[in-house]
């Protein structure tokens, strides 16, 4: 049976070195967005989940969320770990790929050639 494989894409709008940049554009899109579009294109992922704060300056991206039909998850600022276990846990994934949202060049292939290294070998 193939794992269920969830990305789960941590974002948020309060980085300390270039707040917001997660909304920022590129050409047409918001990083976000096109981080979403392009790893849509691997082929081992069963679903993407963004994690991001409950803080209210993160609506923005729940919204960009709604408006690419991507699933989200919110939970407290300064745990990020919590955040991705609470993403995880609502996925009920089998295997999950960590992705950060303000690396818009994440490579689908990558992640496809990874989740089968870790599928193919009973890696935890």
């Amino acid at each position: 049976m193939k794992p269920r494989t969830v990305a789960v894409i941590q974002a948020r709008m309060g980085s300390t070195r270039l707040p917001g940049k997660v909304m920022m554009t590129i050409a047409d899109r918001t990083i976000l967005t096109y981080l979403i579009w392009r790893i849509l294109k691997a082929q081992t992922l069963d679903e993407i989940i963004v994690a991001t704060t409950t803080d209210a300056r993160d609506d923005v991206i729940v919204e960009e969320c709604e408006r690419n039909h991507v699933l989200f998850f919110r939970g407290s600022e300064p745990d990020v770990l919590g955040r991705y276990a609470g993403a995880a846990e609502a996925s009920n994934a089998d295997i999950i790929v960590r992705v950060t949202a303000d690396n818009p060049f994440t490579d689908p292939d990558s992640i496809d050639r990874v989740v089968e290294s870790i599928a193919s070998g009973g890696a935890d």
